[in-house]
C-alpha cells in the first residue's frame, strides 16, 4: 500500500490556504496544495489559471503577475505574502525539475512540530550545498514526479511525525546529516580539511548574497565575485575527462570518504547538446550548472574545487 497521495480524476478544486512557511519556496507551496488534493503539480497549475498556468509552470518559484493574484484571491493568502517567496530570478538556482535537495534535519524538525515539512527556497541555489541552520549536507529527495512535483508521506500532512513508514532513504540521510551536524563524520583529515573549506566557502557566498535569488542592491565587489565564481564553477565543471572525473592535478585529488555526500565521478553527467549560457540580469547562468550536473555530490565536488582556487573565504 502506497504511503502518498494517490492522484484521483481531475476535478475542479476547491483550494486550501495553505499559509507559506518562514523560507518556503513558491513550488514548494504549489506542491503542498496540490497534494492535499491527490493531483499533479501540473494540474493546479492549469485549474488555478490556464494561461498563466502554462507561464507559471516554467518556473513557479519566479511566477509573478496575475497567475499569483489569482492563487492569492482563491486561497485566502495575502498576495504580498506570496510576493515575499518568490525568487526574483532564476540563473542562480538548479533546473525546476532538478530542485531537490533538502535538509533531512529541517524536514525532522518541521515533523516534530506538527508541521508539513517544506522544502526552502535556498535550497534551490546553485551555490549551495549544505544546510546553514545545521552544517549538514543537503540531500537528495527521492520521491519526485515525472513534473517534479516533491511528493510527501500522507501522514506527514496528518501530522504525525517523522517516523513514517516506506521512507528508509530519508532515514539514512537524516543519520548521516545528523553526524555531520555533530562532527563525527567525515572522519579521515584529508575529508575533514576538504568538507570545512566547502561549507566555508559556501557560508561566505551566502553571507555576500552570492547567487542570491533575489534582487539585492548593486554592489560592484559584489558582482564581480559573483561573476568570477560562476565562471571558476562552469570551467571546471566543463573539464570532465573521458573517464567521467573532474580534471584536476594529482596533488589536488580528493578521495572523500563518504562518496553520497562528495563525488569526483560524474556517473550521471552527460552533455545535452552545445553548452549555452542564458543571462539574466547581466549575469550568465551556464546550463552545466542548472540542469546538466544532476548529483548534488557531483556539484558538491565542483564548489570544492573552486574554493580551493578561489582562495577566499574571509570577507
Amino acid at each position: 500500500m502506497s504511503h502518498f497521495l494517490v492522484t484521483p480524476p481531475a476535478s475542479r478544486l476547491r483550494l486550501v490556504p495553505q499559509a507559506p512557511m518562514p523560507g518556503e519556496s513558491l513550488s514548494s507551496l504549489f506542491d503542498r496544495q496540490a497534494q492535499l488534493w491527490g493531483v499533479s503539480r501540473r494540474d493546479l497549475m492549469y485549474q488555478i489559471a490556464s494561461i498563466g498556468g502554462r507561464i507559471a509552470k516554467s518556473d513557479m518559484d519566479v511566477c509573478k503577475g496575475y497567475f499569483l493574484d489569482i492563487y492569492a484571491e482563491k486561497t485566502g493568502i495575502n498576495r504580498q505574502n506570496l510576493e515575499t517567496h518568490r525568487a526574483e530570478h532564476s540563473y542562480p538556482l538548479m533546473y525546476l525539475k532538478l530542485r531537490d535537495a533538502y535538509c533531512p534535519m529541517c524536514f525532522e524538525e518541521d515533523a516534530l512540530a506538527g508541521r508539513t515539512p517544506y522544502f526552502r527556497l535556498d535550497w534551490a541555489r546553485i551555490f549551495l550545498s549544505h544546510c546553514q541552520r545545521h552544517s549538514c549536507p543537503l540531500f537528495r529527495w527521492s520521491h519526485v514526479s515525472t513534473d517534479g512535483m516533491r511528493r510527501l508521506p500522507h501522514g506527514w500532512f496528518m501530522g504525525e511525525g517523522p517516523n513514517q513508514r516506506g521512507l528508509p532513504q530519508f532515514r539514512q540521510d537524516l543519520m548521516l546529516a545528523k553526524a555531520y551536524a555533530r562532527g563525527v563524520r567525515p572522519k579521515k583529515p584529508n575529508s575533514i580539511e576538504a568538507w570545512n573549506t566547502l561549507i566555508r566557502f559556501e557560508a561566505w557566498l551566502y553571507r555576500l548574497g552570492i547567487g542570491a535569488p533575489k534582487h539585492l542592491a548593486y554592489d560592484d565587489r559584489r558582482s564581480t565575485i559573483e561573476r568570477k565564481v560562476m565562471d571558476d564553477t562552469v570551467t571546471l565543471a566543463r573539464s570532465e575527462t573521458a573517464n567521467g572525473r573532474l580534471l584536476t592535478e594529482e596533488s589536488k585529488a580528493v578521495s572523500f570518504e563518504d562518496q553520497r555526500v562528495m563525488s569526483f565521478a560524474f556517473r550521471v553527467f552527460k552533455h545535452r547538446g552545445k553548452i549555452s549560457r542564458i543571462v539574466r540580469e547581466g549575469t550568465p547562468s551556464p546550463v552545466i550548472l542548472s540542469s546538466g550536473i544532476q548529483s548534488i555530490a557531483c556539484r558538491r565536488a565542483v564548489l570544492y574545487m573552486v574554493a580551493r582556487s578561489f582562495g577566499c573565504a574571509e570577507d
